[in-house]
């Protein structure tokens, strides 16, 4: 995977600037080839920025509202190649030729050029102030205009307000927030982000402290809850909330602090449900520093992390061995009796919501029969897999995920 800027394209050939309207995907979030990143706003029309191809955005350099000249970085993306993003550097110095815009994305020239007809214009109410862009995209996308408030000078409704409009009516069968375990990243979902998505679901996975992408250390297992718990404030709405592993415990920590946040949990091959756990691969997850070592773990963890490519494999090694988990690995280590115990920590959410709870036979990491030791109002669910079932199993935990409130009633 590389990392990639994305600049802010030339939609036109007398575009010097355009506004960002509105971030479709969020920082965290992947994509594919297609989606709509984000909408800019010219002065003569709105446009999507879709992906170029598969990834997940990293950052965005902008907020919404920003004014933003052509050849400016906006995000920070990760994908498997570089995109033909076009800038105005890569314009041709010929006068007569047309400026590019990236795939997907159509001039303003040939979409907006077109004045509202008169019987558009009645349609909406007389004196209510707002720019004929606002009105062309009301009427488009059916929105009563008497009823939004603009953000606009004077109260004038712009573009951005019908936007917020109309995302605030899309709907998503549920909305998820992935946490993944110990030495991993968000980009170890990948299976099931696409099996959850392909369903009509929202899935937003994230890099925990010390992990990945995120540039913060973590000094205590704690950090990570707090991190999460900062997260889950300022999301709208309820999530499914989903952990593996250590992100399982993190998952039902956070859970126990901000319930209101939760709608359902799963809870992955969770840790803290006993003594019984595989210190040598907890322990090694912290030293391992050649291939050797490294696939020696993954054969611990299933079939499908085994059989890891080498190109990625070399990826895990580079990121484990910078002795970013180093503290948490001796935290979880520093005694003989269990560090972490998930159990007064899932009675403390008993009648907040549904709590559920999957693991693999064959885990090397956590025997199945430590699930026995949770809370009878937790569903327990065992299937053919490893430590990772969303790896090796991941449309039947999709399955279990988008039917779940089916499941636990049966």
């Amino acid at each position: 995977m590389i990392r990639l800027t994305l600049p802010m394209p030339r939609l036109g050939e007398t575009m010097d600037s355009g506004t960002i309207v509105s971030w479709i995907v969020a920082k965290g979030e992947t994509f594919e080839r297609g989606d709509t990143l984000l909408e800019l706003e010219t002065d003569k029309a709105l446009v999507e920025y879709p992906a170029l191809g598969p990834g997940r955005l990293i950052e965005t350099l902008l907020a919404e509202g920003d004014e933003v000249n052509v050849g400016d970085p906006i995000a920070i993306i990760e994908t498997d190649k570089a995109w033909p993003i076009i800038s105005d550097q890569d314009e041709n110095n010929d006068d007569t030729s047309e400026s590019i815009a990236p795939p997907g994305i159509t001039k303003p020239e040939a979409t907006l050029t077109k004045p509202l007809a008169s019987t558009e214009a009645t349609s909406l109410t007389d004196g209510m102030r707002a720019t004929p862009l606002a009105r062309r995209l009301a009427l488009l996308g059916g929105v009563d205009i008497q009823k939004l408030e603009g953000t606009g000078r004077r109260g004038r409704i712009e573009a951005s307000d019908i936007i917020a409009s109309l995302k605030s009516e899309k709907t998503y069968k549920s909305k998820f927030l992935l946490l993944h375990g110990l030495g991993s990243n968000a980009m170890s979902w990948g299976a099931l982000i696409a099996s959850l998505e392909a369903g009509g679901d929202r899935v937003t996975a994230i890099d925990l402290p010390g992990h990945g992408t995120n540039p913060k250390g973590a000094a205590s297992i704690n950090d990570l809850v707090e991190y999460v718990v900062a997260h889950l404030r300022k999301l709208s709405g309820k999530v499914h909330l989903v952990g593996h592993s250590l992100g399982a415990w993190v998952a039902a920590k956070a859970a126990s602090e901000v319930p209101d946040a939760v709608s359902e949990m799963m809870l992955i091959a969770p840790a803290g449900c006993g003594p019984d756990i595989n210190v040598d691969f907890i322990r090694g997850m912290a030293e391992v520093n050649d291939m050797d070592q490294l696939r020696g773990l993954l054969s611990m963890l299933g079939p499908t992390a085994k059989a890891t490519p080498d190109g990625a494999a070399a990826g895990m090694l580079k990121d484990l061995s910078r002795g970013r988990l180093n503290d948490i690995v001796a935290e979880l280590l520093e005694s003989e009796s269990p560090r972490l115990d998930i159990i007064p920590v899932l009675n403390n959410i008993k009648s907040s919501f549904a709590v559920s709870a999957v693991i693999g036979k064959q885990d090397q990491i956590f025997p199945k029969e430590s699930l026995f030791k949770l809370p009878s109002h937790v569903n327990i669910h065992i299937v053919n897999a490893g430590h990772v079932p969303h790896w090796d199993v991941p449309m039947e935990i999709a399955a279990l995920l988008q039917n779940q409130f089916k499941w636990i009633s049966d």
